[in-house]
């Protein structure tokens, strides 16, 4: 991969972790208006849908790029479809747990458990990824991962979360 193909995917990474920073903001701010975690991941997954519909539309447009067949689907692993569902548990917990740690605590320790997940998916070569070895750098630094996490874990339960600071939404001014 040329350099600045894989500078242009790390760029990507980074501005879809800081989304990630401000989508445990918008899911905390909605549970304060919507007050039932299930309503708030049901209008979260609503607005997701919508928008990848649109995206869908708008690249079938101006590119060919083909559709799976029917036998593609058919010889798709069982497994493969629950993507979504699974990363639906991530927008539960922003949505229950994150006020209480804060934002960088939680999304620190969403990383190690997605690290620490990844090199043993990266090891065992599973769900369709090359095998990449689990070697002592890559413990190391993951390691060292979990370290930094520790410590910033250690310090956010010093503080209580803040107080519901927000009106309920009928009494909010537009």
């Amino acid at each position: 991969m040329a350099v600045v193909s894989l500078g242009l995917v790390f760029l990507f990474i980074l501005v879809s972790g800081g989304l990630r920073s401000i989508e445990v903001g918008c899911q905390n701010t909605q549970k304060i208006y919507v007050r039932n975690t299930w309503l708030c991941a049901v209008f979260s997954y609503a607005v997701a849908l919508a928008g990848f519909l649109i995206f869908l539309a708008v690249s079938r447009l101006v590119s060919d790029s083909p559709l799976p067949t029917l036998d593609d689907v058919r010889h798709m692993p069982w497994w493969a479809p629950f993507g979504g569902l699974i990363g639906g548990v991530a927008v539960v917990g922003m949505i229950t747990v994150a006020k209480y740690v804060g934002v960088a605590t939680f999304n620190a320790v969403v990383i190690v458990s997605e690290m620490l997940v990844a090199l043993v998916m990266d090891d065992l070569g599973l769900m369709g990824f090359a095998a990449r070895e689990m070697t002592p750098p890559r413990l190391l630094a993951a390691g060292l991962i979990t370290a930094a996490v520790y410590l910033m874990a250690s310090d956010s339960t010093k503080q209580e979360p803040a107080p519901r600071t927000a009106e309920p939404a009928e009494r909010v001014s537009r």
